[in-house]
């Protein structure tokens, strides 16, 4: 028996199931129903609980699964490039990272996945009566046929102070134009002077 941590279209599933042998996605995928034992449903509208003994669920209820137990072979894992991604799926809105290949366009990734979609660093925010509700989940499973948009996220790029190029001071320019020597590109050495300053003005003549 493992933990049973589930987002339905109307409310919140806790509980007991048994996984067997192989991973929850492939349970999932290939069990229209699943037996949730020690049940406890968390209705959203209010956040009233129902506990029962025993709860059958379809498979199509369910927006998304969060991950516990097994995670399947570890040699059948690959090494992959990740997205940040924001999916909303019944009345949950997801983010987290989907896994592919460096040339892999995430909705390719989804279109070409099963029915559920493994998403990682997830978090899920949802309406419970008033409240806001937030919450962090390790490893998610979405299901593709009930979500309602899918998008990537562009994640803000973190300059590195060696990889930064920055334009020199006016100080620096003004340092670097005076060791100029004639017969060089750019502007001939000046003497003197800011290379700014207006030219003086003619004396008149007696």
């Amino acid at each position: 028996m493992v933990e049973f941590d589930a987002y339905a279209v109307d409310c919140r599933v806790y509980g007991q199931i048994e996984l067997g042998e192989g991973r929850l996605s492939d349970q999932l995928d290939h069990t229209p129903e699943l037996l949730v034992r020690d049940a406890r449903l968390e209705d959203l509208a209010d956040g009233h609980v129902v506990a029962a003994p025993e709860l059958t669920i379809e498979r199509e209820e369910l927006c998304a699964v969060a991950v516990s137990g097994s995670r399947g072979d570890l040699a059948r894992r690959l090494h992959t490039w990740t997205t940040r991604v924001e999916v909303e799926v019944g009345p949950y809105r997801v983010e987290g990272r989907v896994h592919g290949t460096p040339a892999s366009q995430p909705l390719g990734l989804v279109l070409r996945r099963g029915a559920w979609v493994p998403l990682t660093e997830a978090t899920v925010k949802y309406r419970r009566g008033a409240d806001d509700v937030s919450e962090e989940v390790t490893t998610l499973l979405v299901n593709r046929h009930l979500m309602r948009s899918f998008r990537a996220v562009e994640e803000a790029g973190l300059d590195l102070p060696w990889e930064t190029s920055r334009a020199p001071k006016a100080g620096a320019r003004r340092a670097i134009a005076s060791t100029r020597t004639p017969g060089t590109s750019g502007e001939e050495a000046r003497p003197g002077g800011d290379e700014s300053d207006p030219p003086a003005p003619s004396k008149p003549t007696a």
